[in-house]
Order: structure tokens, then C-alpha cells, then sequence
């Protein structure tokens, strides 16, 4: 009976087994509902906006952001990239920079625009994704003729550029010929398409990109069998693309209408950015006029050059160029900006009173430097909390007029210290150790109070440097001598030479070089 009872669940077991529905028992794989899909893990990301001109700023800012980036270990770093391009020194560390990357994919994402060493930087990074219409393309390197126009630089320059483009197309999967048609406008690139199943497209259908030279040289019957071709890139002209071109030609991995949209494809649900700091912006602005600055520089020395002595223009240009040289490491100077400003507001104050007296050029530029400093150097996150903090729906301006009342203050001490300390303090230190002036004013006689005896037209002597300001000697009508303080018009004469008095105005006398 065990026995029979045993064969019978056998039985039993296998004809329910064959009686069962197993049609459904396991979904395709791509048919799988959007209820069962497993939803794909968040990511986060860090992004590194690179814009404006291809500069060793950008570089320096790149270089930095990366290695920040490193220390929050992103799934992504996403460069948003949005220029016309600029130096291809620069171009070429900041893409080695990219490539260095390890861990983290690395996604080019274009903005507006990558042009010329922006597409350099673009391919460098693992994937390319665009926002909708944008453009990629056209790297060749140019100079400008002696006659201002643009100018491809030859096979040296192209060489290296191209074999760089390859490289980056070779590591991260872009087509090879294509990106190589982004520096070269001789190469023409044309694509074939052999349809094999009776003029259907199907799986089997070969795609071929090549150089049209090459095809060429095919036989008829070659030609016949790939038909006509469909030209890329014309011969003479450099590969630009839209963002729908750039994902037809398989550099793009996507494109789409804003950044929410870019997120949410690429699940990216924690993102930060890398700003870049105020040396950074001082360096990027600098940058950006240089060309400007140099021009204004040199054109200051050369009019001082042609101008007697040494004074204000040979101080601007000096000025001038300094500032284009000297913005590369404001960078790295970027915690010590405040204290530099200070003493170059220390030392044009100086130069106001010793050097360039009466210009007042210097003094309002020391004023301008010192009040940078101030701003810079202040923290809003140190002012003293006075009252509660705010309901957070709405807006109390309580806290802002305390930090203002406390800054005001500040200033005013910072202002009425000096004046109070230099009428009641620094008289009473001893002679010697005092820059103020103890003569008693009522009985002192000043050498340049005769101004009334001078007229137009009298010839003296410059006794000091006339920057415009100075001092010059008169010979009165009873042949004693009168040391005045005089005026120029902007022009500046040096000590000994002759001078004739233009005209007497409310106690001020102008003269001029004669």
C-alpha cells in the first residue's frame, strides 16, 4: 500500500505540472513592467563650471576644484562647459588635468557652446552629454596676420593637436576621423551605407566613415555595391555640430532641454559646485583685459620716456603692467588680497605726499585700496547676534541694521581716532618725534604769502620739481627775491628750468615752461 500510494502522488505531482500555465512564469528582459524594474541607485555629483576664455586661471581653477572634488567621493564630476575657447597651452594641461582622473566618471557638459579648445576639454572627459541647441567643434589653431585677420597655423601646430584628439577619442570612445576633422580643414569625410537585405534596413547593414580621398581610388563595382556617399565634412571647412548632429555621429551620449532633465536621466540626486575664489575672479578679470592693461602700460612709458624727468605717467605704466604680471599669483595670494591692498594704499598715500603732491590721483587711489581691504577683510558670519533669530517665513532686517551700525561704528572710530590723536597726542611727544609742526601759527611768515605782487607774464625759476606743484623763485620790482608756490596745467618741469606766470586766480599762480 506504501508503495502505492507513493507512485500515486507521482502521479498526481506530474500531471499538475504539465496542466500548469508556464507562459509568464519569467518576463523577458525587455519587457519587464516599470513595477518590477529595480530603480536605479542615486548618485551624486560635483559639478565645475568652466567658463569664459581657455586661460592659466582656468587651469588653476580646474586643477584645485578637481582635487576638492576628489575629497567627497562623487559618482560624477560634472564639468559644465561654456566657451569659445582661448590658449592651447592651457587647453592641453587642463585636459591632462581631466584625464588624470581616477574613480569618478568625468562628464563634459556643454552649456551654450564648446569651440576650439573648448571641445579639447569636452572630449577629455569620459562621456559628453549637451543641452538643446548647443554647439561642439572647430579646434584648429589660429594667429592673426599683420593685416588683423585669422590664420590656420601650419602641420607643426596641427600635428600635435590632432594626435591629441585622437587620443582622447581612442580612450573615451568618440569616432577617431571625425574628432580629427576638428583641426584639419583638408580632410574630407564622407560616410557610406551598404543596405544587404533587398533595400531593408536591418542588423546586417555596414556603416563606413572614412576619408573621401580614399574612395577615390574604389573601382566602379565598389562603388556601386556602397552607392552614393553621404559627405560630413567638406573638404576646406572644420567639423562643427549641434547637439543633434554631435549625438547622430556618436559623441553625444544625450541631449536634453535643461539641467533638470540632465539630472534626473543620470539620477543625480546630491550635487555641490567648486566656486571659484575672489583671487580666482581677480585673476579671471585681469585676464580678461590684459591685452588692454599692457597696451595703457607701455604707452604711459613711452610718453614718459619722451617727457623730462620721472612722474606721473612713468608711475601709471609701471603700475599698469605690474598689475598684468603680478594677477597670475593672485590665486595663490587669495587669503593675503586684504593685507596687500592695505600696504598698496600705505604706499600711494606716500606717494601722494612726497612724491606727487597736489594730484590727489594717488591719494584717492590709497583710499580706494584701503576701503577693498576693509570689505574684504570683514566676515558677515562674525557680527554679534543682538536678537532672536527670525521666524524663517519671514524676512527681519533686524540683524542686517545691527551688522551696519556695527561696521558704521567701526568707521567712525577708525576715523576719529587719527584726528584726535594728532590734536591731542601727537604734540605732546618730543621734539623730533613728532611729524607736526609746533611753530605758533600767528607769528609765523609764511615765504609765499607776496602772491599779490605777482602778475602774468613775470619769468621766474622752478625751485622744486613742478609735478604740477611746486615752487617757484620771482625777482619783485625792488630786486628782493619771493619763493612762490605755483601751478602747471598738467605739465611737469624740472627744478632750475624757467618759468612765466599764464595767469593769478583766487591766490593760486599757473605757469608754464618757457
Amino acid at each position: 500500500m506504501k508503495l502505492f500510494a507513493k507512485i500515486f502522488s507521482i502521479l498526481m505531482f506530474a500531471a499538475a505540472f504539465c496542466l500548469a500555465d508556464t507562459t509568464t512564469a519569467i518576463p523577458a528582459a525587455d519587457t519587464i513592467s516599470a513595477d518590477s524594474a529595480v530603480a536605479p541607485a542615486s548618485k551624486k555629483a560635483v559639478w565645475i563650471k568652466l567658463e569664459g576664455d581657455v586661460e592659466p586661471t582656468m587651469y588653476d581653477f580646474c586643477a584645485r576644484a578637481i582635487g576638492e572634488a576628489m575629497q567627497k567621493n562623487p559618482d560624477y564630476i560634472v564639468f559644465e562647459i561654456n566657451t569659445f575657447g582661448g590658449r592651447l597651452d592651457a587647453a592641453f594641461d587642463l585636459v591632462d588635468t581631466i584625464m588624470a582622473v581616477q574613480g569618478p566618471t568625468t562628464i563634459a557638459l556643454v552649456k551654450k557652446k564648446a569651440i576650439s579648445a573648448g571641445s579639447l576639454i569636452a572630449l577629455a572627459c569620459n562621456k559628453l552629454y549637451m543641452l538643446e541647441s548647443t554647439t561642439i567643434g572647430d579646434c584648429a589653431p589660429i594667429v592673426q596676420n599683420s593685416d588683423g585677420t585669422p590664420q590656420i597655423i601650419g602641420e607643426k601646430i596641427q600635428s600635435p593637436l590632432r594626435a591629441k584628439f585622437r587620443n582622447l577619442a581612442q580612450k573615451n570612445g568618440y569616432p577617431e576621423l571625425l574628432a580629427s576633422s576638428f583641426v584639419t580643414p583638408e580632410l574630407e569625410i564622407i560616410e557610406l551605407k551598404a543596405t544587404l537585405d533587398k533595400g531593408e534596413a536591418t542588423e546586417r547593414d555596414t556603416t563606413l566613415i572614412m576619408e573621401g580621398a580614399k574612395y577615390m581610388v574604389f573601382d566602379d563595382s565598389t562603388k556601386e555595391f556602397w552607392g552614393t556617399p553621404k559627405i560630413l565634412v567638406k573638404e576646406g571647412e572644420l567639423l562643427t555640430m549641434t547637439d543633434k548632429e554631435a549625438l547622430e555621429l556618436g559623441f553625444s551620449q544625450g541631449t536634453f532641454k535643461n539641467l533638470e532633465e540632465f539630472e534626473t536621466a543620470l539620477s543625480i540626486e546630491t550635487k555641490s559646485e567648486v566656486e571659484t575664489t575672489f583671487g580666482e575672479d581677480i585673476a579671471s578679470a585681469i585676464g580678461a583685459i590684459a591685452g588692454i592693461l599692457l597696451i595703457l602700460g607701455f604707452g604711459a612709458l613711452y610718453i614718459e620716456f619722451k617727457t623730462p624727468g620721472f612722474g606721473m605717467f612713468g608711475i601709471i605704466g609701471i603700475i599698469l603692467i605690474g598689475i598684468v604680471f603680478l594677477a597670475q599669483f593672485a590665486p595663490q595670494l587669495d587669503g593675503y588680497l586684504p593685507a596687500i591692498l592695505l600696504v598698496a594704499g600705505v604706499v600711494l598715500f606716500v606717494v601722494e605726499i612726497f612724491v606727487m603732491p597736489g594730484t590727489f590721483l594717488f591719494g584717492v587711489g590709497g583710499i580706494i585700496c584701503m576701503i577693498a581691504a576693509l570689505v574684504m577683510s570683514y566676515d558677515p558670519a562674525n557680527i554679534p547676534e543682538y536678537v532672536p533669530e527670525a521666524v524663517e517665513t519671514t524676512f527681519d532686517a533686524t540683524p542686517w541694521l545691527f551688522g551696519l551700525l556695527l561696521v558704521t561704528s567701526c568707521a567712525a572710530i577708525a576715523l576719529i581716532f587719527p584726528i584726535a590723536a594728532s590734536k591731542y597726542i601727537v604734540p605732546l611727544l618730543p621734539e623730533g618725534w613728532t611729524p607736526m609742526l609746533k611753530t605758533d601759527l600767528e607769528t609765523a611768515n609764511s615765504p609765499t604769502e607776496a602772491i599779490q605782487e605777482i602778475k602774468a607774464g613775470d619769468i621766474g625759476v622752478a625751485k622744486t620739481f613742478l609735478r604740477p606743484v611746486g615752487q617757484a623763485q620771482f625777482t619783485m620790482a625792488d630786486g628782493s627775491t619771493r619763493l612762490v608756490d605755483v601751478h602747471t596745467h598738467g605739465e611737469i618741469i624740472e627744478a632750475g628750468q624757467n618759468v612765466k606766470v599764464e595767469s593769478v586766480q583766487e591766490g593760486h599762480v599757473f605757469v608754464s615752461a618757457c
